[in-house]
């Protein structure tokens, strides 16, 4: 029986479990981003700004006299002071525009607000629904989905991984789940930053056939306890690198040999040895996989490369002109000012001594003409809202339907990230949790392969309640929108569902104590 089920197993494979892990890096790598230097444009410390490279912002080369030991000039054969090259470093100021940009194109496609919709008709269509519900909130998905977009936008490649644990409590699925229900679905958010390498291999057609996942991990406790070496030995500070490949059936880790451990490495498996192969019953990859082309800022990154160095320059000029300088010329009877002296007097002798302060009276409008032009590339070609007191103190008190006016280009992008990778990306999580709902109930196995859930990004708004609401209630009442919707849009809502069943029990509660009014009223 076990030979026939390895042989089914083997039957299943694509490729052989001994070269995967080769192949899978091999492929994989080739549908890495193309766009290279993303973290280093993000993140304001590695910026050029900071470098000291030739063709970046090199230290400045200054002549200083070289210092014996008593502290006074050395002198030369000829009795000038000796004098070296010292670099000195220059001003630099790094500007965290990226990250602005991020940060404001996450909040207008306010995916933390993400609504799921569909149209049960029948009984079992609607707990696959509320199933599919619960695994989200159950995982806070709206704040997972935050960070994905962040990370999508910002290192161009994320995923989520999904995995199963056993429940605990018999009553964790309640009503909800009629046949099986032994586990539940668990989230985990995978991308460079948090040291894993994504490395999706697609089919001839687009379709992802598998996904690996390299990262570094100390061994766990179980093994601790039968390795004593590893206990006794490096473990504060040794890591073991995996290799985790997902496919539609199987999950397959692979580790790579440690210190001392003798394994046959051979090019067909590149030194990585497997430790287990473990059948799921998902029927899809457990993992959601999002990536883009390049960042936001990318046209208009040498835009913000020039307002560093702008803004830098500035600073290293003002360094050696901003503070007036006090010159004496020609007969000029004073020693020089010192801090803190008040009253003092100079006498002037003869018709040629002056004494004055020079100050640094060269126009700046050229300077700031090209920073607010530059300003100006970078938030129109990024479609990014300016948000700051300054430009909002001049709209006034408008109202929401206005600010969504002004807003409508940082709208145009949101809208255009959740129709492309992000959206894209989020279908197929919804999809995969719909399939993951008939295998935690095998009784609606039928009902998820053709129940189809959508969803809904709401637009981000600056709020505006009472306008909000009378929009509501006016399609209410004219029949264009159910209660049950008008209540979800709500800004004063929660839980839409508590709310609508407080609502129909109040409703009750009045149409009983209206009932047992009536005849008292007739006698």
């Amino acid at each position: 029986m076990a030979k026939k089920k390895e042989v089914e197993q083997k039957t299943n494979e694509q490729i052989p479990r001994e070269i995967l892990p080769v192949v899978v890096e091999k492929v994989g790598s080739q549908n890495l981003p193309a766009y290279a230097t993303a973290k280093q444009e993000y993140e304001v410390e590695q910026h050029k700004v900071f470098s000291t490279g030739e063709h970046d912002r090199p230290k400045r080369k200054k002549r200083v006299p070289v210092l014996g030991h008593d502290g006074a000039p050395l002198l030369d054969d000829k009795g000038k002071p000796q004098t070296t090259i010292k670099l000195v470093d220059v001003n630099r100021i790094g500007v965290p525009l990226q990250k602005l940009i991020v940060k404001r194109r996450v909040a207008f496609m306010n995916v933390g607000k993400i609504q799921l919709e569909a149209n049960p008709v029948t009984a079992d269509e609607q707990r696959l629904y509320d199933i599919v519900k619960f695994i989200r909130d159950d995982n806070k998905i709206e704040f997972i989905e935050k960070e994905i977009a962040r990370r999508l936008l910002s290192e161009l490649q994320v995923a989520k991984l999904w995995y199963s644990e056993p429940i605990i409590s018999s009553e964790y699925w309640g009503a909800l789940v009629r046949q099986g229900g032994n586990f539940r679905m668990r989230c985990k958010v995978l991308s460079p930053e948090l040291g894993d390498t994504l490395l999706p291999v697609f089919d001839d057609f687009g379709k992802m056939v598998y996904f690996g996942r390299q990262y570094k991990s100390k061994p766990g406790f179980s093994e601790l306890v039968s390795n004593t070496e590893l206990l006794l030995g490096n473990y504060s500070t040794f890591e073991d690198e995996r290799f985790d490949v997902y496919s539609d059936r199987y999950i397959y880790k692979f580790r790579k040999a440690r210190p001392g451990e003798t394994v046959v490495s051979t090019p067909s498996n590149n030194g990585w040895i497997i430790e287990s192969v473990k059948a799921h019953s998902y029927g899809k990859i457990p993992v959601i996989y999002y990536s883009k082309p390049a960042p936001p800022w990318a046209d208009v990154q040498s835009a913000i490369d020039r307002i560093e160095a702008l803004l830098s320059d500035i600073g290293e000029t003002n360094i050696y002109h901003a503070s007036p300088i006090f010159a004496m010329f020609g007969d000029v009877s004073a020693k020089m000012l010192e801090r803190g002296d008040q009253g003092k007097a100079l006498q002037i002798k003869g018709e040629k001594g002056e004494a004055k302060y020079i100050t640094w009276d060269q126009a700046t409008d050229a300077i700031k003409l090209e920073m607010d032009n530059l300003m100006r590339v970078v938030f129109e070609g990024t479609q990014t809202a300016q948000m700051s007191m300054e430009d909002l103190k001049g709209l006034g008190a408008a109202s929401g339907v206005a600010y969504d006016r002004i807003f409508m280009d940082p709208h145009l992008a949101a809208r255009d990230e959740i129709d492309g990778e992000y959206g894209l990306g989020t279908k197929r999580d919804i999809n995969f949790l719909t399939t993951t709902a008939g295998v935690i109930d095998t009784s609606l196995s039928a009902v998820s392969k053709r129940f189809n859930i959508g969803f809904d990004v709401p637009i981000y708004r600056i709020n505006d309640d009472g306008e909000t609401l009378d929009v509501l209630i006016k399609a209410k009442n004219n029949k264009l929108l159910s209660q049950k919707t008008a209540v979800e849009y709500s800004p004063l809502t929660k839980n839409a569902d508590d709310e609508i069943a407080q609502i129909k029990a109040e409703t009750q509660e009045e149409m009983d104590r209206q009932s047992a009014m009536k005849p008292a009223q007739l006698e």
